[in-house]
């Protein structure tokens, strides 16, 4: 019996030992982290490797930087500078002064900031690394800025701007032009700040576009990854409970088995008293002891064992959830991520519609020159691809109504390229008489070669089929004419209550099979009261209805038929609300462009005149940047003056000894092949008192005087300030 007893207690001390062992759980902290590589810094040291000692001493400061404990990460970077010197490890020394200058930011302590960065700077400036130069510069911008040296931070920003262009790495591009527009804005430069947001908002747009998609395809992935984990975890706690249910069944079917057990002793016991009473009564008792120490020591071992599965099944359920609930916190920081970008993309947009939209004629400009007109325009997104352009040349309107391939911010873009080619076409055919003639066809002709060339385009199979289909007219109302050119769109004709349709040709302004047959030129004698109609296709092929077809050209044409002779106002309204019957509920599909005129043929229109007329006079433009000629074009194309365009030094020699009728030269001073200088030098062999003015954006000392050195007669710095510009060409091409 003592025996038996001493069995249970030993299995009793072994269950307890066996549970406690179960819940012990270990842990680690920063701490730890800490001490490991404090350690191992000592072991370096004891080595006499200060190469990797100094490593562990920047691995020890960057975690206490990363837990805001500045001033410790200060000494131990301090000491890992102290080491990287010992070795004249110039790289690693630059990047601990930077490092040291950011936790001073951090600590808001701008003075030392400044001291570091500009330590640093100087060795990556002796180094010559571009990208070193160009975070120590930035670095010092923001600092500057927060110390209120707004124009030295500016000065840090456009040396800055110069390696990021050189680099051709937009991201970096894009942070100088929004620290520029910041320091301008602080400044209260409404011209600047507005002209590089512009510069921002035109790259970061861009480059959202790709980020935001690539956030959304990761989102996704991540949650079903996330979906995919909670279906195995479910999984397993089905398995577990289910390994619960039969190790209790099988409880219940030993207890079931001890109570048969029990009966069949107490029989036999009965049997046993009657011929050997005290002796089988002891024999009972013992076996019934040892039998229930047994089914304890079974039943210890059941209940430890479902006791472990259940504890692991909850840890890993545990795990699992809490892992789950950080990819939720995470997926939820990416929406809301994904949503700011997405505002910050709209907003962009919302910009670029307005750029858009005053690159449009004014309105009183049409109003003066057309006076009774409508135009009826609704873009289909924020930005529209159909667009409609005008001017005013030699007593002649030109006028188009433009829908280029795509609508939204693809279609945008085209429509902007479309409008600047516009310009700069009809004022090169108006200077050009005598090789040009303004025709309604040849615009178009130039028009198609300009966007094949901008778009490199060559008629390969894969290749994007970018275009723009128009309707053109040249209205003369002196000789009472006007001539029509179109790339697939018509032009409509109301006279006497009959509409004619004068058919362009089946053929886009871009590359196509046909693009080097040339656009029929359409001349038509105007009568009094006339109406023209020029538009995109957007208003017919919206669908809409009871049936949900298209409107059709034929509706179309009978609706302009049954109001023409309502005034242009009130066209536009029934034309406006037609339509948006038609559509009821079905989305606008496609831009929305029609413009109605009625030209009254006694009236002569009268020219506007310009602030600057450089009539019969050329500018040959040096700039090998296409946005930079762009602008300068647009800030001339008023003056009426002659452009000519080189793209690098030598081409502008050779422009320059071909053409003997060249008043004034505009000298980028950074092109390819030639620079600025030495093609200025060139030129100044050639003919000496040719004006030549130089453009740049580095406002230094030297290059002023080196320009001036090679011959230059003025400096521009860029940005260039529009009313100073002009006003400076205008002192030389008068004198």
């Amino acid at each position: 019996m003592i025996k038996n007893i001493r069995i249970f207690f030993l299995f009793v001390l072994i269950f307890i030992i066996d549970f406690q062992s179960v819940a012990q759980e270990l842990d680690s902290s920063v701490k730890n982290q800490l001490k490991e590589y404090i350690a191992e810094a000592d072991k370096c040291k004891a080595a006499n490797n200060t190469i990797q000692q100094a490593d562990y001493l920047n691995k020890i400061a960057y975690l206490y930087w990363e837990n805001e404990q500045f001033d410790n990460a200060i000494k131990y970077f301090s000491e890992s500078l102290e080491l990287n010197l010992s070795h004249n490890n110039l790289n690693g020394v630059k990047s601990i002064y930077y490092n040291i200058g950011l936790i001073h930011s951090d600590k808001e302590d701008f003075q030392n900031s400044l001291v570091n960065f500009n330590k640093g700077l100087q060795i990556a400036r002796q180094l010559n690394q571009k990208d070193g130069i160009y975070t120590g510069l930035m670095n010092k911008a923001a600092v500057l800025k927060n110390l209120s040296r707004n124009q030295e931070a500016i000065n840090n920003i456009n040396e800055a701007l110069i390696y990021a262009q050189e680099s051709n790495n937009l991201k970096l591009i894009r942070t100088c032009y929004g620290m520029l527009a910041e320091n301008y804005e602080i400044l209260g430069d409404s011209e600047n700040t507005m002209k590089y947001f512009e510069l921002f908002a035109t790259i970061d747009k861009h480059l959202k576009s790709q980020h935001i998609k690539d956030i959304e395809k990761k989102s996704s992935e991540q949650v079903q990854q996330a979906q995919n984990e909670n279906i195995q975890t479910q999984k397993t706690l089905s398995e577990t409970s289910s390994q619960l249910e039969k190790t209790q069944k099988t409880l219940a079917e030993i207890e079931a088995i001890k109570k048969q057990q029990q009966l069949e002793l107490e029989v036999k016991e009965l049997a046993i008293r009657q011929q050997e009473v005290e002796l089988k009564n002891k024999k009972i008792i013992l076996w019934g002891i040892s039998f229930v120490f047994f089914l304890i020591f079974i039943f210890s071992i059941l209940v430890l064992r479902q006791f472990r599965a259940k504890k692991k099944a909850f840890r890993l359920l545990k795990e699992q959830n809490e892992q789950i609930n950080l990819q939720k916190t995470e997926i939820e920081i990416q929406r809301d991520l994904a949503n700011q970008q997405k505002k910050d993309i709209t907003d962009s947009i919302e910009y670029a519609k307005r750029i858009q939209s005053a690159l449009l004629p004014p309105l009183n400009f049409i109003k003066r020159n057309l006076p009774e007109h409508f135009i009826l325009f609704k873009p289909r997104d924020i930005v529209s691809g159909d667009f409609y352009w005008m001017m005013n040349k030699d007593g002649k309107i030109i006028i188009a109504a433009a829908d280029c391939t795509g609508h939204g911010v693809p279609g945008a873009f085209m429509s902007m390229l479309g409008t600047a080619f516009l310009n700069e076409i009809v004022t090169k055919i108006v200077e050009n008489k005598h090789i040009y003639s303004l025709q309604a066809n040849e615009i178009l002709n130039q028009l198609r070669n300009y966007i094949i060339d901008s778009l490199h385009q060559t008629g390969a199979e894969n290749e994007s089929k970018d275009g723009i289909d128009m309707s053109l007219c040249i209205i003369d109302s002196e000789k009472q004419k006007i001539q029509f050119a179109g790339a697939h769109n018509p032009l409509y004709i109301i006279r006497n209550n009959k509409l004619e349709v004068i058919k362009g040709d089946r053929m886009p302004v871009s590359i196509h099979k046909n693009a080097n047959e040339s656009f029929t030129n359409h001349e038509i004698n105007l009568n009094a009261n006339d109406l023209i109609y020029l538009f995109s296709d957007g208003y017919y092929d919206q669908i809409g209805g009871p049936q949900h077809r298209k409107f059709m050209s034929r509706k179309f044409q009978e609706l302009l038929l049954e109001i023409h002779q309502n005034p242009m106002e009130t066209q536009k309204e029934i034309l406006n609300k037609t339509i948006e019957d038609w559509r009821g509920d079905y989305m606008q599909l496609d831009d929305i462009l029609v413009i109605g005129i009625k030209l009254d043929v006694s009236k002569e229109k009268k020219k506007q005149p310009s602030t600057y007329d450089w009539k019969n006079k050329t500018i040959l433009i040096a700039e090998d940047t296409e946005m930079n000629y762009l602008f300068l074009v647009e800030a001339l194309k008023q003056t009426n003056v002659d452009i000519l365009r080189a793209k690098d030094g030598e081409e502008a020699i050779d422009i320059f000894k071909k053409n003997d009728q060249i008043d004034l030269i505009l000298m980028d001073i950074n092109m390819p092949k030639l620079d600025g200088f030495e093609t200025t030098r060139r030129i100044k062999e050639i003919k000496k008192d040719i004006p030549i003015l130089a453009q740049t954006a580095l406002n230094l000392e030297d290059a002023k005087d080196k320009a001036a050195e090679v011959g230059c007669d003025d400096f521009i710095l860029k940005p260039i300030k529009l009313n100073v510009f002009l006003s400076k060409l205008d002192s030389y091409l008068k004198s």
